[in-house]
């Protein structure tokens, strides 16, 4: 267990776990903890350095129970997730929502706990500006938005789910529907998908 110790001149030795985003290497395994929201990019940049430079052979998990935020951060990890050489497993526990889903299924693989609580939503902004300006960046959010979010989700939600979503409608899953729709996912079965997704709407 990692301990505290006073050295000279009355400054506690520093921890890993002081970090907002803790990472642990040990050989060519690293485990980063994503268990705060998901606040301003600078606060990810060691993280998708470790991502993007990465060796084949390298192993990451990223252990995740986030609510979510700023989007264009989740962006930034989702895009060194992509273009990382490490297999890169996500391990999920207690809640996760909004952008640490899209994170999540970016991943090679994943490992879901008992109990996990799943939100895939809408995006939620706050724009500020003269009207004109306004309603111009709404436009194009709305717009980009929605085709990456669908771009994101392809495979793990129906077209009509995506729709709805982007409608407004929050969709909660439980981990054996993680389970069910990630396998169906990654085995590109349209068929099961839409077997899977009936039946939530039956429920």
């Amino acid at each position: 267990m990692e301990e505290l110790f006073m050295p000279m001149g009355g400054k506690p030795k520093h921890s890993v776990w002081d970090e907002y985003v803790p990472i642990l290497t040990s050989g060519r395994h690293t485990d980063i903890y994503l268990t705060d929201s998901i606040e301003a990019p600078s606060e990810y940049n060691k993280l998708c350095s470790i991502l993007e430079n990465a060796y084949k052979g390298d192993t990451i998990t990223l252990h995740i129970n986030n609510g979510g935020g700023y989007v264009d951060s989740g962006f930034m990890i989702i895009d060194a997730i992509k273009s990382s050489k490490a297999v890169v497993t996500a391990k999920l526990s207690g809640t996760v929502a909004s952008i640490a889903t899209i994170i999540t299924l970016s991943c090679d693989k994943i490992i879901v706990a008992e109990h996990l609580s799943w939100l895939s939503h809408n995006y939620s902004a706050g724009i500020q500006g003269k009207g004109g300006e306004m309603k111009l960046q709404m436009e194009f959010m709305s717009k980009e938005l929605s085709s990456t979010f669908r771009d994101l989700h392809r495979g793990f939600f129906t077209d009509d789910e995506m729709t709805s979503i982007i409608d407004d409608k929050d969709v909660w899953l439980n981990k054996s529907e993680i389970v069910a729709r990630w396998d169906a996912r990654k085995r590109g079965d349209t068929e099961l998908l839409s077997e899977i997704a009936a039946a939530k709407k039956q429920a």
